[in-house]
């Protein structure tokens, strides 16, 4: 069965990007459009000019890498299409400035992106038919009778409750999204890379790895072949962190929307943005013009990000993990006030992610990947895990 093309999409790094009736739709949706109006990466244009892309088209690729992920698992019609609108609807949760917000906003909020986002899906599912143009709608319909409905608003409810029963129950579709090797990851450090003018980085093989995806009692599993790539992944991530989403200067412009955001909240700027419908209003543009106008300590942080007036790195440590407690006390003493970064990526492995990645072996038997190392090379990739830790000062 071959669906419907209701819109083509054009992308830097896949050329056309197909929507059928219902992806379309959800696409058009204002909860949806504020995605155009959410940067993927908050600090980095403050080192990488071109860096200004946007949740919305991170989350159009996300959604065709994740109907590659479904080609080669011969997915059911059904199946795709909820993987596709897993992929799709990922990051519908997302605040201003992205993981900027959600850190300063989350307690405040009381949940998280992933849980906001599958609030945000009710909504959409709920009134995508009241915002649909006539032509979509006309589509739907036809679509509809595709799935086996009588008519699009049970084609529409059936797809959101079938999607965020995925979110909720973590299966393989929803694992496809947000798995180890999974769209969102594939995407989002291809489409970064790209932006930021790091391409060398991105040592990620899409189509080998989708393409070497199987399922295996309901698990997403690769093919021991492909384990050259996947370990490309890891150094792809890896230089990603090192040299984009943690760069020091980055960082710096990132910690200040924190506290700018931080401020706003305490401010009571965003009181009005709590309830669910509210929040899927809140973009950027909202956001700064709110704290321009109406902030006080966070108009001031806004003042000196716009005169890029930025935080300085007055010292670095790479500690051991078990001394990391100590080492922030001792440094927070020495250079208060101040304010101390601890990413938590930077290392070339990642023992969880590892642990997660399922490879069939030659023969034929899945097991993780860590087990899998430990009759290959690999194992010499592994280190002692150390955390980096920054002190920053005002200026």
């Amino acid at each position: 069965m071959r669906p419907l093309v209701a819109k083509v999409i054009r992308d830097p790094l896949y050329g056309d990007i197909r929507l059928n009736f219902l992806e379309a739709a959800i696409m058009d949706h204002v909860a949806f459009q504020r995605l155009r109006r959410i940067t993927q990466l908050a600090g980095a244009p403050f080192v990488y000019p071109a860096a200004v892309h946007t949740r919305f088209s991170h989350s159009l690729g996300t959604m065709n890498v994740a109907k590659l992920y479904a080609d080669a698992l011969e997915l059911s019609p059904e199946d795709y299409l909820i993987t596709a609108l897993c992929a799709l609807l990922h990051d519908v949760g997302h605040g201003p400035f992205s993981h900027c917000f959600e850190d300063a906003a989350s307690s405040w909020l009381g949940m998280n992106h992933e849980q906001l986002g599958m609030s945000i899906m009710q909504l959409i599912g709920n009134t995508l038919l009241d915002q649909c143009p006539a032509k979509l709608l006309q589509g739907l319909k036809r679509e509809s009778h595709i799935y086996g409905f009588d008519n699009a608003r049970d084609y529409v409810q059936w797809a959101f409750e079938e999607t965020i029963s995925a979110v909720k129950n973590e299966d393989y579709r929803a694992h496809i999204v947000d798995g180890p090797m999974g769209a969102d990851r594939l995407d989002f450090i291809t489409r970064d890379a790209y932006f930021t003018g790091v391409s060398a980085f991105n040592t990620v093989d899409i189509f080998r790895l989708t393409g070497n995806a199987l399922l295996v009692d309901g698990q997403l599993v690769y093919r021991a072949k492909v384990v050259d790539n996947i370990y490309g992944l890891t150094l792809g991530r890896f230089l990603m962190y090192k040299n984009v989403y943690y760069h020091k200067t980055s960082r710096a412009a990132e910690l200040m929307m924190q506290l700018m955001i931080t401020e706003a909240i305490e401010e009571g700027l965003l009181d009005g943005y709590r309830s669910v419908k509210e929040f899927s209003n809140l973009d950027e543009p909202t956001l700064l013009g709110l704290v321009k106008i109406k902030g006080g300590k966070s108009a001031q942080i806004y003042d000196q990000l716009l005169r890029r007036k930025l935080w300085k790195v007055v010292e670095e440590r790479i500690v051991k993990a078990e001394q990391q407690s100590q080492i922030l006390e001792e440094l927070y003493l020495l250079h208060a006030p101040c304010h101390i970064d601890v990413p938590e990526k930077l290392s070339l492995i990642s023992p969880m992610d590892r642990g997660e990645v399922l490879i069939l072996d030659e023969k034929g038997v899945v097991m993780p990947l860590s087990h899998y190392e430990e009759k290959t090379g690999y194992s010499l990739l592994q280190q002692e895990m150390n955390v980096f830790v920054r002190v920053y000062k005002e200026v």
